[in-house]
């Protein structure tokens, strides 16, 4: 199995595993460790280091998200379709934009009303719901900061109302001055570009989380000659 990525949630899935990512300072501060069975490598979405018919499954996080252009998403999803094995599959929860994009006050209401859980999710939500110029939706991150700490302020009323301390804000202040760039595509784009490499694409629900109707799964199958 490949993972693209060290998400440790889905580092431990499969016999083995191979993981790759880019950045070394990313699989530093995540991977859970090489052992017998499973590795991480540095490594590009777009020229996997993986043999041809290599792997029987690809899994990932979001990872589309971080490929920023048409071309190298067309390019990432042509690496999986060569390193899968005939018969292989592979799951990518996707980060998807809704048909109808919801008001940023409606995030606020959530979040001050206590019915927000997880700081994660207002991130999501709050990229998710602003302006982005097609065809690749394209936003820094530092305008999803922007945009969270317009709605809060100070966060003083939102750590109250969610129970959460200055500390658990960390991750997203990261994305202060970040020039990282995230894509937020609807579903239907991702289905016809995945379906130029695979015979076989299909959503599937990622659970019953919140925010969980805005993360379905992209499973491929079948790659094309």
């Amino acid at each position: 199995m490949a993972l693209l990525g060290v998400t440790p949630e889905f580092a431990r899935l499969g016999k083995s595993l191979i993981a790759v990512d880019a950045n070394p300072n990313m699989i530093g501060a995540l991977w859970i460790g090489d052992d017998a069975s499973r590795k991480a490598v540095v490594g590009n979405w777009l020229d996997l280091p993986l043999a041809d018919r290599s792997v029987d499954a690809i899994v990932g996080d979001g990872c589309l998200s971080a490929v920023i252009t048409e071309a190298q998403r067309l390019r990432c999803l042509e690496e999986m379709a060569r390193v899968l094995k005939p018969g292989g599959r592979a799951a990518i929860r996707l980060f998807a934009r809704p048909k109808k994009v919801e008001p940023l006050g409606a995030i606020k209401a959530d979040a001050l009303a206590g019915r927000i859980k997880a700081l994660a999710e207002i991130v999501l939500r709050t990229a998710l719901s602003l302006p982005a110029a097609a065809p690749d939706y394209g936003l820094k991150m530092s305008a999803v900061l922007d945009g969270i700490n317009e709605m809060f302020g100070d966060r003083t009323e939102l750590m109250a109302a969610g129970g959460w301390q200055p500390g658990a804000f960390a991750f997203i202040d990261l994305y202060q001055g970040s020039d990282t760039i995230c894509c937020w595509l609807n579903e239907d784009i991702h289905v016809a570009e995945a379906s130029r490499y695979f015979e076989d694409v299909r959503l599937v629900a990622s659970g019953g989380y919140p925010v969980a109707e805005r993360c379905p799964i992209l499973v491929v199958s079948a790659p094309r000659d």
